[in-house]
């Protein structure tokens, strides 16, 4: 059961005792699916707080939240980028600060009243984001050497190299399918990411564990 998309910075209520955090939109549409997949949708409620800039005001509001005292459960997600370490250590913080246990690593939730979780994607310990894990999903699809033949190409023929390689490899792989203006999330929802791969299988314990 999840939050709509359009979700403001605070949430409207919470409905079930187990909630994933996650940074937005687009990751809300991939969790969505992928917890259909794992036959979890009614048991995790997901709701994006609309980016890693927003999160601090976030976890302050949501102790205000309508429910939150059924709360039993708070998963938090964030993609790595340059560090899963420093995205780590980023996200403790800002639990303290708002009050909220914090978790010693990745695979130990808190004890007490509400267990808290983390998990930084894509793994939890190499730098990278969401789109580094579905991109792990599909290395053996035949468009995958394609698209590093392009993003080689862009950077030694015409001195474009990308700022963010990951993403940009998602967004060529993603236009080798039929719908090419599709994002990591509706991606998920067209099954593109196999998401029956063992790559996600960390990532859905984590999910199971909450």
């Amino acid at each position: 059961m999840a939050e709509s998309l359009d979700a403001s910075i605070e949430p409207v209520s919470i409905n079930l005792p187990k909630v994933l955090l996650v940074e937005g939109g687009d990751e809300f549409r991939f969790f969505e699916v992928l917890l259909k997949q794992m036959g979890a949708e009614e048991l995790v409620q997901i709701i994006p707080y609309g980016g890693k800039g927003n999160l601090k005001r976030f976890l302050r509001t949501l102790p205000n939240t309508p429910g939150f005292s059924t709360l039993k459960s708070l998963g938090v997600t964030r993609d790595a980028d340059a560090s899963a370490k420093s995205a780590f250590d980023s996200i403790s913080a800002l639990l303290k600060n708002a009050g909220f246990d914090a978790p010693q690593g990745t695979g130990t939730p808190t004890g007490g009243k509400l267990r808290v979780s983390v998990f930084i994607l894509p793994d939890c310990s190499n730098r990278g984001m969401l789109e580094t894990l579905c991109l792990s999903a599909v290395k053996h699809d035949p468009a995958t050497p394609c698209v590093e033949q392009y993003l080689q190409c862009l950077e030694e023929t015409a001195n474009l190299p990308s700022n963010n390689p990951d993403k940009a490899r998602a967004h060529a792989f993603l236009a080798s399918r039929p719908r090419p203006d599709l994002r990591v999330g509706e991606a998920a929802e067209a099954g593109h990411w196999h998401l029956d791969s063992p790559i996600f299988d960390p990532l859905k314990s984590f999910l199971l564990a909450l």
